[in-house]
């Protein structure tokens, strides 16, 4: 009688851990979907920000676009940056200059992957802590290693912080004042030097 009651307390066990780790991924997927329909729901929206570097802080505004993002920043001074996923560009309003570079090769392609591919966010370590959700990503760019972490509030899913960590690079984005906006003008996020004649 003893045998068969270990048996069934292991198979009991068995089952306990077997319904545990399923109901685990379900959790798992679940955080996943909705994240990933919380992005595909930043299109048409903008948020403000304050931004932490090593050395200064910036504040400004960030346009979520259908395959852009731009990012103005208003103060200490009004520089935008206009991203896509294979280039970008800077403008820098009080010298009146513009410069254009890639993104793909650099960790901002990796924004665009975990904001457009649906798969992307499910390869990230993911931390569920104190209402926030806390997707962790490990990658490497010419010789330098970056942690990328993207922190959401849990309930409801909201974008509220970014940073990147590198060897010499210490950047943190805070994110509020969430706002619809309307359907963007195609002209908002062109990439046209602003200041040819």
């Amino acid at each position: 009688m003893r045998a068969k009651d270990k048996f069934l307390e292991k198979i009991n066990l068995l089952i306990f851990a077997f319904i545990l780790g399923f109901s685990q991924n379900i959790y798992a997927d679940n955080i996943y979907k909705k994240v990933l329909n919380y992005n595909n729901s930043l299109k048409n929206s903008s948020a403000n920000f304050i931004q932490t570097n090593i050395n200064y802080l910036q504040e400004g505004i960030i346009f979520f676009g259908d395959k852009r993002i731009k990012i103005i920043y208003t103060n200490p001074q009004k520089i935008t940056i206009i991203l896509s996923e294979k280039k970008g560009m800077y403008i820098n309003h009080e010298l009146k200059e513009s410069e254009f570079f890639v993104t793909n090769k650099s960790y901002i392609k990796n924004f665009f992957d975990i904001f457009h591919k649906e798969n992307y966010l499910q390869n990230m370590s993911i931390k569920n802590l104190d209402n926030e959700l806390e997707f962790s990503e490990k990658t490497q760019l010419d010789q330098t290693f970056f942690n990328i972490n993207l922190v959401y509030e849990n309930d409801p899913i909201k974008l509220r912080r970014l940073e990147i960590m590198g060897d010499d690079e210490k950047i943190q984005m805070g994110f509020f004042n969430h706002k619809q906006e309307s359907v963007f003008d195609k002209k908002f996020f062109s990439m046209i030097d602003p200041f040819l004649n």
